[in-house]
């Protein structure tokens, strides 16, 4: 935009006093006005916990300024800012949205949520500021006046934020003042207020019914900037949707990590992404003031939610602690242990109930010494496979053997000290706030040790990237899965997210090893050990591989702040995302689950190394074939392992496999179940969900 025309009537009249607008002559917004609004509803939400939709939210801001319009006879722009705040606490207040108690904390929010939205949608008029700094310097000076909803301190936070504050002699709101350049009264305010005369002074901005005509019949200079072309934008933006702003930038995402220049599967930070989000949203809504994440996985989880943290949070008292606890199912185990004689060994019997007495023993950390003589005396073949071992004749055998009873319980008792201290480290006051726990998933062995530790009298509750299994839970062991879980019941996303639920563990793996136990001999307490073929595989791809997710986590951050989406939205497009992964892998992709598989590795019973495929039990392919017809979905955790099965029995195979119609199938499935039967049928409630 060329300027040369006012810089000449600024001269020509000797003008000593500027006034200037701010929307669309120093700023401009990348969005309608009003979509700024809904942010602030967003953040307000997000922030505050609050149990509504950002729309309802954003709908009671605008019914609370068309009401004070009437009651105040005001326009809007000129109604006081504590009145609109008071007038929407009101509302919330009789909606049983937030309680009395809580007012103080929304209106204390108010502004600064006011602030971090309108500086997201914000970017500088370049042109305009140039002139405003060369009259500066020139001895003029310079006064900020503009028609706008906010405060004087929220304009002077924007101007901050911009770095120009500096730049202003003066700040006047329409709002704080109570009156507008829409209806002139301003004008003869600020100039008497000011001991300027108008002639002096001359009015810029895009409007030319207030800052122009108004400004003249004040006596004023004036002159107009051109704005037809941000008109044009503003109506532009009416169209649109949140869906396709979304769509847009995890399609955009998708696509850059699937250059060959990118490290294979990086996309998977989405679904980190959206997992450290909702935990967020979560702690406000619940008021949990310290998570502590679960090794190992939740080192790299830590990092991801403390970024997300600094960059969200707006109140900096309202931090949320964030503890790195080091723990694993061996380890948790050593510290849950009872007397030998009522010890039931929950998750080894379930998960691992035909071992070797050797393993049995490893996975109490037995000494190689004191776990031969233990098989001398019991004279038995300690390396066989025993069928449930948990039900045999040599684990009666163990614990009547007093060399292995006195280990048990010197074991169990060193353990249980070690770990209390380890725990009072932290400096929490987990009697009375329990423990708010964070990891991958799947079912919550760990916190089942842990509320034994605490002989179930801690609530201690869990919340995990995916649930994938049901345990005995009682009201002091709730857990959730935010991304996917099995509670209360699978629906088409949870199943297509949970397929791969190995990958999200390798991704996220630690830079340490396994933790074996606790000790107060050793520095943090912890007894670790990391498998070679674990540290080869998070040294030569998962530190890389992580490192490039956190990059685009950071732009994530950026791109997803100035959009008002919810949950139901998101999840259906990380579901719709979750199908492309999976069924599209090509070579590279491949290669680089090979290398993965090399370094799974499992830290009880027979410690287990690769990446393990399940294959689907086909008794009647006919059946088979019509379910998978059916409900697709079901069928996607053999999909996703289908490709990588065939590329190492044979790479030709592999690459003719149909994976485009498959994809393309899915699709068509979901849109006539959900778009057309929904409507005329009841299948969902005896085959579809």
């Amino acid at each position: 935009m060329s300027l040369n025309q006012l810089h000449k009537q600024l001269e020509e009249k000797n003008i000593k006093f500027l006034f200037t607008d701010y929307y669309d002559t120093i700023v401009h917004r990348k969005v309608h006005p009003n979509y700024a609004l809904r942010i602030w509803a967003k953040l307000m939400i997000r922030e505050l916990g609050l149990p509504m939709s950002i729309d309802e939210l954003y709908f009671i801001r605008q019914e609370s300024i068309r009401y004070l319009v009437d009651k105040l006879d005001k326009i809007d722009f000129e109604i006081p800012y504590n009145a609109l705040k008071e007038e929407i606490c009101k509302r919330l207040i009789n909606s049983n949205v937030i309680q009395y108690e809580q007012k103080n904390a929304f209106i204390n929010l108010f502004e600064d949520a006011d602030v971090r939205a309108e500086s997201s949608v914000q970017y500088i008029n370049q042109d305009v500021l140039d002139t405003l700094k060369y009259f500066k310097s020139n001895g003029g000076k310079v006064y900020l006046v503009s028609d706008f909803y906010g405060s004087k301190s929220l304009f002077e936070k924007l101007l901050k934020h911009h770095g120009i504050i500096d730049l202003f002699d003066g700040i006047y709101s329409s709002a704080a003042l109570e009156k507008s350049k829409h209806k002139g009264d301003i004008y003869k305010q600020l100039l008497s207020e000011l001991s300027i005369n108008a002639g002096d002074a001359m009015m810029i901005g895009d409007n030319l019914r207030s800052d122009y005509a108004n400004a003249t019949k004040n006596g004023l200079n004036a002159y107009h900037l051109p704005h037809k072309k941000y008109l044009k934008k503003n109506k532009r933006n009416n169209f649109g949707n949140d869906k396709k702003k979304l769509k847009h930038v995890i399609n955009n995402l998708y696509k850059l990590t699937n250059k060959n220049s990118a490290i294979p599967y990086t996309e998977y930070i989405v679904f980190y992404h959206v997992f450290v989000e909702r935990m967020y949203e979560t702690c406000k809504k619940e008021n949990i003031k310290n998570l502590y994440f679960l090794s190992r996985e939740g080192q790299y989880l830590k990092k991801l939610f403390d970024s997300y943290q600094e960059f969200t949070l707006i109140d900096k008292s309202q931090k949320i602690n964030t503890h790195y606890l080091k723990i694993s199912r061996q380890a948790s185990l050593q510290f849950s242990l009872q007397d030998i004689e009522i010890e039931k060994f929950g998750y080894l019997s379930k998960k691992h109930s035909n071992i070797s007495i050797d393993d049995f023993l490893v996975t109490f950390n037995c000494p190689v010494k004191l776990k031969r003589q233990i098989v001398n005396e019991l004279n038995v073949d300690s390396k066989t496979t025993i069928n449930g071992f948990f039900k045999s004749t040599e684990i009666k055998q163990l614990k009547t053997n007093k060399t292995f009873r006195t280990y048990y319980d010197s074991h169990r008792a060193s353990n249980h000290k070690a770990f209390k201290t380890y725990l009072e480290s932290f400096n929490t006051d987990i009697k009375n706030e329990g423990i708010a726990l964070v990891d991958i998933g799947w079912g919550g062995t760990m916190q089942e040790s842990l509320y034994k530790f605490f002989q179930k009298e801690i609530s201690i509750t869990g919340y995990y990237l995916g649930l994938g299994e049901i345990y005995n839970i009682e009201p002091k062991t709730k857990r959730y899965g935010l991304n996917f879980s099995v509670m209360p019941y699978t629906n088409y996303n949870d199943k297509v997210l949970m397929a791969n639920m190995q990958l999200y563990e390798q991704f996220s793996a630690a830079d340490h090893g396994s933790v074996l136990g606790y000790s107060l001999d050793v520095k943090d307490f912890t007894l670790e050990y990391h498998k070679p073929e674990e540290k080869w595989l998070y040294d030569n791809h998962i530190k890389d591989h992580q490192k490039e997710m956190f990059d685009l986590h950071k732009s994530l951050l950026v791109d997803l702040e100035s959009i008002c989406y919810d949950t139901s939205l998101v999840q259906e497009s990380i579901s719709k995302l979750a199908l492309k992964i999976g069924l599209f892998q090509n070579n590279r992709k491949l290669k680089f689950l090979e290398a993965l598989s090399k370094g799974f590795y499992q830290n009880v019973a027979d410690n287990q190394v690769g990446i393990s495929y399940e294959r689907p039990k086909i008794k009647n392919p006919i059946k088979s074939i019509m379910h998978f017809l059916m409900t697709p979905e079901k069928y996607f955790r053999y999909l996703v392992k289908l490709k990588p099965m065939l590329h190492k029995k044979n790479k030709v195979i592999a690459f003719l496999a149909p994976m485009p119609l498959i994809y393309l199938y899915f699709r068509f499935n979901k849109y006539v179940r959900f778009r057309i039967l929904n409507r005329f049928f009841l299948l969902k409630y005896n085959t579809f969900k």
